[in-house]
């Protein structure tokens, strides 16, 4: 989503020997942007501003929102620095784009689109169906390293992320509404610890919190408020596929589980069962023809 922004700054103090501080002048005064009272909520069609204050009440950033009736009616600046290359698949723990393809023989395929800087590192990877039609996109964040602890995913559809994933998220809460994104936050070794799910204004409405052991992972899943919503364990076997979710209440008590059968004759078995682990439903996948 394309934003307008004005940023006002005030400084105070002196800056270091080494700092490079840089003044633009404006006739734009605050009083000009933001006048009346202040509303708790507008409508989604109503163009409006955003204020951030510091704690001691000087403003630090006003955000301006268009109109629906205005968004994408702007015109777009292309930097002729970014380059855009095309790719069949996308790793984002390893931040690794795979099988590269042409622009031409993308179409008709779903594929990922990488907007690289300058640089050579990756700013943005779009993801497009094969109707051609942008799903989500990863934006990346990088140190002065070139690594990233951080990414975001932004959504442009309603979703939901368990079925994106369904070893980190359950579908208690992994709801995703167009705009929304969430926030991936990684370890050194390029491991998910959390995830936090931002509307488009980025308020928080819940998060996910990831503990790893040898053989498997917990995930706990919290709404904004830090209120427990539950969780849900998985277990691996030795080739590091899925052989059982368990799910339990905000209480420890376990709801329902999945178990998961890889037979040479098939894909795989699901088995769902109830709270006292009995098998209430079996499906067998069938392998996939060539």
């Amino acid at each position: 989503m394309k934003r307008f922004m004005i940023i006002i700054m005030v400084c105070a103090g002196f800056s270091q020997p080494d700092s490079t501080v840089k003044i633009f002048s404006t006739d734009l005064m605050r009083t000009n942007i933001l006048t009346g009272k202040p509303k708790e909520s507008v409508k989604k069609n109503e163009a409006h501003f955003r204020a951030v204050y510091y704690p001691s009440g000087e403003l630090k950033s006003v955000e301006f929102f268009p109109a629906n009736w205005d968004k994408g009616r702007r015109k777009k600046v292309k930097s002729p620095n970014k380059l855009r290359l095309y790719y069949q698949k996308w790793n984002p723990k390893k931040q690794e784009l795979l099988e590269g393809i042409t622009k031409k023989s993308a179409r008709g395929e779903s594929h990922y689109r990488a907007t690289l800087d300058g640089k050579g590192l990756v700013q943005d990877v779009d993801y497009f169906n094969r109707y051609g039609k942008i799903l989500w996109t990863y934006h990346m964040r990088w140190n002065d390293e070139g690594k990233s602890t951080e990414y975001d995913i932004e959504f442009y559809s309603k979703r939901n992320l368990s079925e994106l994933n369904q070893e980190l998220f359950a579908p208690d809460l992994s709801t995703i509404r167009p705009g929304w994104m969430a926030r991936y936050q990684l370890n050194n070794q390029g491991v998910t610890q959390g995830v936090k799910v931002f509307d488009q204004y980025e308020n928080l409405y819940y998060f996910y919190q990831f503990n790893y052991g040898e053989n498997g992972l917990r995930s706990k899943y919290y709404r904004a408020d830090s209120v427990l919503v539950g969780s849900h364990t998985v277990r691996f076997d030795s080739d590091k596929k899925p052989v059982r979710l368990t799910y339990y209440n905000e209480n420890g008590i376990m709801k329902n589980a999945i178990a998961y059968e890889y037979p040479k004759d098939a894909e795989k078995i699901i088995s769902q069962m109830n709270n006292k682990g009995q098998v209430i439903e079996r499906r067998i996948i069938p392998k996939k023809e060539k």
